[in-house]
């Protein structure tokens, strides 16, 4: 389990919500030369997955960068989501990897707003763009420079996400995970997954 300082599954977020997140952050494969009624998907340039995984790594890694004081964090197994398009439903003949950072800092509600602005200043000062932003139910999302997108995403029951999709378009693998052996994600004593924060510190928690 990776518990690096500093640098959903989110309980209480809708994947309705994160699907309008990705179209906002240019991700749904719209775009990309591929318009409704194409029979073809344009030629893309691919990207292995191992590849696109080291780059949605870093991209956690930055987007984390300028929170002080840091935040512990444990990472999920990447996941491939294939493209599709046009009034059936094509493929697009490429995927986008998707990475969750679960944090485990116990961050107080009344800290939320600090947290969020915090990472809006520091990603705009890196040159990403903000895409959105919900101060009621909090979620902050951005563009990152290389087309990529992050979002850090606040669910119900205390837990926080910082989500990154893009790194590339990776090619369309349907009969083993893109990625390897999947790591099994930590999990409590009653079989849930490992994502409400524990760590106690002394500024974000209180």
């Amino acid at each position: 389990m990776n518990m690096a300082t500093p640098t959903a599954r989110r309980l209480g977020l809708t994947a309705a919500t994160l699907a309008l997140a990705l179209t906002a952050c240019g991700h749904t494969g719209a775009g990309v030369g591929v318009g409704v009624g194409d029979e073809h998907p344009a030629p893309q340039s691919l990207t292995t997955p191992e590849q696109a995984v080291q780059k949605l790594d870093a991209l956690l890694d930055e987007a984390l960068s300028g929170i002080q004081p840091p935040l512990r964090h444990w990472d999920g197994w990447p996941r491939s989501t294939e493209q599709s398009g046009g009034i059936d439903d094509h493929s697009k003949g490429y995927a986008i990897a998707t990475r969750d950072r679960h944090i485990m800092t116990k961050v107080s509600k009344a800290k939320y707003t600090a947290l969020m602005d915090m990472a809006e200043r520091d990603w705009k000062a890196k040159g990403y763009k903000i895409t959105s932003v919900n101060p009621n139910q909090p979620a902050l999302f951005a563009a990152a420079p290389d087309g990529s997108s992050v979002a850090m995403l606040f669910g119900a029951a205390g837990n926080i996400t910082l989500q990154a999709s893009g790194g590339g378009h990776i090619p369309v693998i349907r009969d083993r995970d893109p990625f390897g052996t999947p790591t099994p994600d930590p999990v409590t004593a009653n079989g849930n997954l490992d994502v409400i924060p524990t760590d106690d510190d002394p500024f974000w928690s209180h």
